[in-house]
């Protein structure tokens, strides 16, 4: 067999000019940091996508938003971290539009985007595998998920051929919804469907669009998501970043029987609380806890407890040593993107195996 090759330019678009509404009193949504990466939201919605398919990356804002938070800086600095700082261009709209399709319109214009485009919502997430430059709309299933806000979606019906055969906004006609991803094989096409529409009382959703589209005969095939994760909210976002933790666990009397290094039982020779031991390492690894363990274990024994840590199978993140032996009082901020209580504490009795039932 032949390998085909793609011979038009793929690309992605992230709008991110709207007003956050469903935010009150803070930074557009695409700018809170994630509670696990610490990354932008916009820059950790994309991250499940197969991103070496896309030529050209487009993050459409407001130049408000640049002159009053001044994110390029910090937004390109994270971009590198991950990779895409090369193909990524962030374009700043003097006004702000009335729809997610305008802000599409107008980035296709100002950058004269020609071949395959895939817009891909900033507040949220899903995994899929782009695989041509199709007309296509990312969808997902209500029963693979709970606690979603079933309203605020746009529904998909698709036939056996994964063929999508309606798309209807904010009216729930099937158990299928568009996560959030469509994609167009003519942008040019795009634009001249949104200005027949333009007239249209209220806001042109890219559902609009896609439906007047197949009205006229266009095909657009279902893209199939999975671990999808809304952020629409701040309500969803908040229920979202509780899951995530930042665990400061001592270690002697709690991950293992008290030890010293004045006397025995010496540092190295405490026994295994392997229930505690069992309910970090669970939170661990489902990837949704950083672990950090505390000690007063003088820093000379780091290599010993490094090695203690290993042999007894406690999987942690960082280890801070040398901390006084008194009370420990954990100081932390909150604010409406960061919620009250920001911090909490558990104190435990020494070498009892309680740390899951403490941590409920």
């Amino acid at each position: 067999g032949c390998l085909s090759v793609r011979v038009y330019m793929a690309t992605l678009i992230v709008p991110m000019a709207g007003r956050s509404s469903r935010y009150p009193d803070l930074r557009p949504k695409w700018m809170l940091s994630h509670p696990m990466s610490n990354t932008f939201m916009g820059i950790a919605a994309i991250q499940g996508l197969n991103l070496d398919f896309f030529d050209k990356i487009y993050w459409v804002t407001l130049q408000e938003y640049q002159d009053k938070y001044k994110f390029e800086k910090g937004y390109f600095e994270e971009l590198d971290e991950v990779g895409l700082k090369e193909k990524s261009e962030i374009v700043l709209l003097d006004k702000e539009t009335s729809s997610q399709s305008e802000t599409v319109c107008e980035v296709i214009k100002k950058k004269n985007i020609e071949g395959f485009i895939f817009i891909k919502d900033s507040d949220g997430y899903y995994e899929c595998e782009i695989k041509d430059g199709s007309n296509q709309v990312a969808y997902f299933d209500l029963n693979d998920m709970d606690n979603i806000n079933a309203r605020s979606k746009s529904y998909v019906e698709l036939d056996h051929n994964e063929v999508v055969t309606n798309i209807v906004e904010k009216k729930v006609v099937s158990s299928t919804f568009s996560s959030g991803g469509y994609g167009f094989s003519d942008p040019q096409e795009f634009i001249s469907v949104y200005n027949k529409l333009g007239e249209q009382d209220g806001e042109c959703y890219v559902s609009n669009i896609i439906f007047e589209m197949m009205l006229s005969g266009s095909k657009f095939n279902g893209l199939k998501t999975s671990n999808f994760k809304d952020w629409g909210t701040l309500e969803a976002w908040n229920k979202y970043k509780s899951q995530y933790k930042c665990l400061f666990v001592d270690i002697d009397g709690t991950l293992v029987t008290n030890s010293s290094h004045h006397f025995p039982p010496y540092i190295g020779s405490g026994e295994p609380l392997k229930e505690n031991i069992a309910a970090l390492n669970e939170l661990y690894d489902n990837g949704k806890a950083r672990i950090i363990l505390t000690t007063s274990r003088p820093e000379r024994y780091r290599q010993t407890t490094c090695w203690e840590l290993e042999r007894k199978g406690i999987r942690f993140d960082q280890l801070v040593m040398g901390l006084p032996h008194s009370q420990r009082i954990l100081i932390n901020d909150f604010a409406k993107s960061n919620p009250y209580p920001s911090a909490a504490a558990i104190n435990m009795p020494r070498n009892k195996n309680d740390l899951k039932e403490l941590l409920r």
